[in-house]
C-alpha cells in the first residue's frame, strides 16, 4: 500500500511539475508577444506615421538615379573636385531595410532613426549580421525624428501621410541645403510652385505640408523631390529679416 501511495504521489509530482512548465512557457510567450507589440500600439497613440515596408529593389533604383543626377551635374560643371561621401537618412527606418540598401552601395553613408523600440533592436540585429562593407557605411538610432538634426543629408526618405506633412515639410525646408532630395514611397508629397507661395510658404513649406520642391522621378510609386534653391534662399533672408527687425527695436 505504501509503494502504491509512493507512486501515485510521484505521478502527481510529474503531473504537477509538467504543469508548471507549461504554465511557464505560456506565460512566457504571452509577456513576450506582449513586449514585442506593446511599441507598435504605442506608435499608433503617439503618431499617425505608419509602418510599410518599402521594396528593396526600388530603394536602390531612387538612390541610383540620384546618384547619376549628381554624376551629370558635376560632368556639366566640370568640376575637378572629389566625389564626396553621400549621406541618407531615412525618417521611420522601420526595420533597417532602405537603410541597409543604401550602405550595400558603398556610395552612401546612410542612417535610420526609429523610434519603436522593437523594430530598431530588429534593424541593429539585421546590421549585425550583415557583411563588414554594409556594417561600416550604416547606422541606426533609437530616437524621436524630430529631434534629429539632418542638415548633411543628401536624400532623405520619408512617409508624406498627410497628417505629418506640415511637420516634414517644414524640418526639411529649414534644415536641409537646396538640392537635396526627398524620396517618398506610395504618398505623393504636396508641393507648391514659386508663383503660388503665400506668407508661410516662402520659408519653404505651408501649413498644409505643401514643400518647396519639384518632382523629378516617378517611377513604380517611389517618387524623388529635390529642394528647389528658392526655399532656402527664402528662410535665410527670413532670418536676416528677423534680426535686423530684432535690431531695430533694440
Amino acid at each position: 500500500m505504501d509503494k502504491r501511495h509512493q507512486v501515485i504521489s510521484n505521478e502527481t509530482i510529474i503531473r504537477s511539475n509538467r504543469s508548471n512548465f507549461a504554465l511557464g512557457i505560456i506565460g512566457g510567450c504571452m509577456i513576450g508577444t506582449f513586449a514585442l507589440t506593446s511599441p507598435f500600439i504605442i506608435m499608433q497613440l503617439r503618431s499617425p506615421l505608419p509602418y510599410m515596408a518599402t521594396p528593396r529593389r526600388k530603394v536602390l533604383a531612387a538612390l541610383e538615379e540620384i546618384s547619376k543626377i549628381k554624376r551629370q551635374r558635376m560632368q556639366g560643371n566640370q568640376t575637378t573636385e572629389p566625389v564626396k561621401q553621400l549621406r541618407y537618412y531615412d525618417l521611420g527606418s522601420g526595420d533597417g531595410e532602405t537603410v541597409l540598401a543604401a550602405a550595400s552601395t558603398q556610395e552612401w553613408k546612410a542612417t535610420g532613426i526609429e523610434l519603436n523600440s522593437t523594430l530598431w533592436v530588429i534593424s541593429m540585429l539585421r546590421r549585425m549580421f550583415s557583411p563588414r562593407n554594409v556594417r561600416q557605411m550604416s547606422h541606426f538610432i533609437w530616437g524621436d525624428i524630430w529631434k534629429q538634426k539632418v542638415s548633411d543629408a543628401d536624400a532623405i526618405m520619408i512617409f508624406g501621410v498627410k497628417p505629418l506633412m506640415p511637420i516634414i515639410a517644414k524640418k526639411i525646408a529649414s534644415e536641409c541645403r537646396p538640392g537635396t532630395f526627398v524620396m517618398s514611397y506610395r504618398f505623393h508629397v504636396p508641393l507648391h510652385s514659386a508663383a503660388q507661395m503665400n506668407s508661410s510658404a516662402r520659408f519653404g513649406w505651408d501649413d498644409k505640408g505643401a514643400l518647396g520642391a519639384e518632382l523629378v522621378y516617378d517611377h513604380e510609386e517611389m517618387r524623388i523631390y529635390e529642394l528647389r534653391d528658392d526655399t532656402v534662399a527664402n528662410i535665410k533672408r527670413h532670418a536676416i529679416d528677423s534680426l535686423r527687425s530684432t535690431t531695430s527695436e533694440k
